[in-house]
């Protein structure tokens, strides 16, 4: 039984490719927001990998629906215009990187910008990559747009869940 489970478990591993495939995807994505965003050069202190990747238990085939969820370190100062917008501005701040986003990615299957997220959806069994721009609280967790509702902003904690998943 313990080799079915070694071969069954290599077989669903991510192969060094497609892990590299990953990280240049979300990478190069934060990447082109941070030279958007910030006059510094991109060391990667503005992007926070969670969800799957960050815990390790992404798996293969890679198939259309999955993605690497990356967090993007809004600018402070970028918070306060898009709380000002008389109406939505959690859609226009999406709408904004979407823009920014496809002035580089003009070959790029789809970006679409919806709820939380701005979603680059690259070529068939390739990584696509979830962007969520947020804003760190004091706290640790995040501020994040909801564009559902007329727009919102809501507290989002990924590290809770990251631990949650190493204590277990």
């Amino acid at each position: 039984m313990k080799k079915q489970f070694e071969k069954f478990n290599a077989n669903i591993r991510l192969t060094e490719n497609q892990k590299s495939d990953a990280k240049t995807k979300y990478d190069e994505v934060c990447k082109t927001l941070h030279n958007a965003y910030y006059s510094s050069s991109y060391n990667g202190n503005t992007k926070f990998l969670f969800g799957s990747y960050k815990k390790k238990t992404n798996i293969r085939p890679i198939v259309r629906e999955q993605d690497v969820d990356v967090l993007f370190y809004m600018p402070n100062s970028e918070f306060e215009k898009y709380d000002n917008y008389a109406g939505n501005g959690q859609s226009a701040l999406l709408g904004k990187i979407r823009s920014i986003l496809k002035d580089t990615y003009t070959t790029t299957d789809r970006i679409k910008a919806w709820g939380k997220v701005v979603l680059v959806e690259f070529s068939e069994n390739k990584h696509n990559i979830e962007l969520l721009p947020a804003w760190e609280n004091h706290d640790g967790t995040f501020k994040i747009p909801n564009t559902e509702d007329n727009g919102s902003w809501e507290t989002f904690d990924p590290r809770k869940d990251i631990d949650i998943f190493k204590t277990s």
